[in-house]
């Protein structure tokens, strides 16, 4: 159930800063402080949270950092 809701999430915010980290995880990169390396990585939040990133989206969301942060 919760899956269902974050994919209209994901698709109403497709033109913001939100990107989907994980199938439990859609991210604002605003908030966003860190990228720690792994199979998958984390993210650790402006908030001290850490995250887990998928190894399937590992890749949308290092491409979507780079455009925001303009690496």
């Amino acid at each position: 159930m919760l899956q269902n809701h974050l994919n209209e999430y994901e698709e109403l915010l497709a033109d913001s800063n939100f990107v989907r980290a994980h199938k439990s995880y859609l991210v604002n990169l605003e908030h966003v402080k860190e990228y720690i390396r792994g199979e998958g990585g984390s993210l650790l939040l402006s908030d001290g949270t850490e995250i887990e990133v998928s190894r399937r989206k590992k890749e949308n969301l290092l491409n979507r950092m780079k455009g925001f942060y303009k690496f």
